[in-house]
């Protein structure tokens, strides 16, 4: 099954889905971010999409959600979100999904940097870095994930 992975922002939250192999992650549209509550249910409806596939294969089985830790290794506010927003997110499926979806937090620190610096090198325009960073995030989560899982 995909791996769907997530990086919370408060003015735009980032997504990525992985091939049905978990070998390859491709960015998929920002939404507008906003509270856990908003997030979750964005989230749902992304899972939602993927779990009308007729091939379970099709489908997402996971959805890591970025944790965007402290530099010092502690759990900050934005961390919270995160949480709350997983804990949501896995109300929402059981509601909404006829299969069970594992929901995973995952240590995101430096994505938005890396992402960041990547479409500094492309030459990215400010007005493309804004747009494009979260999508970029999120793909660098999912990479992440699925070279662990390797």
């Amino acid at each position: 099954m995909r791996v769907l992975a997530v990086d919370i922002g408060t003015v735009r939250t980032g997504f990525a889905v992985s091939d049905p192999l978990g070998l390859t992650a491709q960015p998929l549209p920002t939404v507008e971010g906003g509270s856990a509550k908003v997030n979750a249910k964005a989230i749902a409806d992304v899972v939602e999409k993927y779990a009308a596939e007729a091939s379970e294969a099709r489908r997402v089985g996971t959805v890591v959600i970025g944790d965007p830790i402290q530099l010092n290794g502690k759990k900050g506010e934005k961390s919270a979100v995160s949480a709350e927003c997983a804990r949501l997110l896995e109300e929402y499926l059981r509601q909404r999904i006829a299969y069970p979806v594992k929901v995973v937090l995952r240590d995101e620190r430096f994505t938005s940097v890396a992402a960041e610096r990547c479409m500094l090198e492309s030459d990215a325009s400010r007005k493309q870095r804004k747009e494009k960073k979260d999508q970029l995030a999120a793909q660098l989560i999912l990479e992440n994930y699925l070279e662990s899982r390797r």
